[in-house]
């Protein structure tokens, strides 16, 4: 049995279209189902927690960390994390220049060792004096903010409520992360 080449083309062009249909049916499935999800965070306030000054004194961190500041972003990253890495600089340089807002900066080593991250800051002679370096010792960190991978990124309002959150490496360099800080830091969550 020939099929011809015009019936060849029909019947490839019909899988395509039935293929393409059967993915959009699918994902406006998923989508239709977790719009509620998707329109809200889940983690809504800032958790208390500890973690330890890189000469290994304990820190509490709680709502009240924010007392004399607009916000705080709590910043998940490790040494072992290349794109953490490739971050690190234009992070720094975003808190130096968000320094002006009063926002504090709050930089968590994961999973690493004290002489490991030490090592890391000599390439970073100053940290703007907005930013704390800290190590989660403890391993609590990740699986308190919901985390699997970093780096990630979480800010938090005055009032300690979640305003936004950066999965994955950033263009902290890019104008827009500056001027949308307003905006995000006026949301009502």
């Amino acid at each position: 049995m020939k099929f011809s080449f015009i019936t060849k083309i029909t019947l490839i062009v019909s899988v395509m279209l039935l293929a393409y249909g059967y993915a959009v049916w699918e994902r406006q499935k998923y989508y239709s189902h977790n719009d509620d999800y998707t329109s809200s965070l889940v983690l809504k306030d800032l958790p208390t927690f500890n973690t330890y000054t890189l000469d290994s004194k304990k820190i509490l961190i709680s709502p009240s960390y924010l007392k004399d500041s607009n916000a705080v972003f709590i910043h998940l990253w490790g040494t072992w994390c290349a794109p953490c890495e490739r971050e690190m600089p234009e992070f720094l340089a975003y808190a130096e220049k968000a320094k002006s807002k009063g926002i504090k900066f709050y930089l968590i080593a994961v999973g690493d060792e004290i002489n490991s991250v030490n090592k890391f800051l000599k390439k970073f002679p100053v940290i703007p004096d907005n930013v704390t370096i800290a190590i989660d010792l403890d391993n609590t960190v990740m699986d308190l903010f919901g985390t699997l991978k970093v780096p990630e990124t979480f800010l938090f309002n005055s009032n300690g409520k979640h305003s936004n959150k950066f999965v994955g490496p950033q263009e902290w360099s890019q104008d827009s992360y500056f001027s949308r800080l307003d905006f995000w830091l006026s949301a009502k969550n």
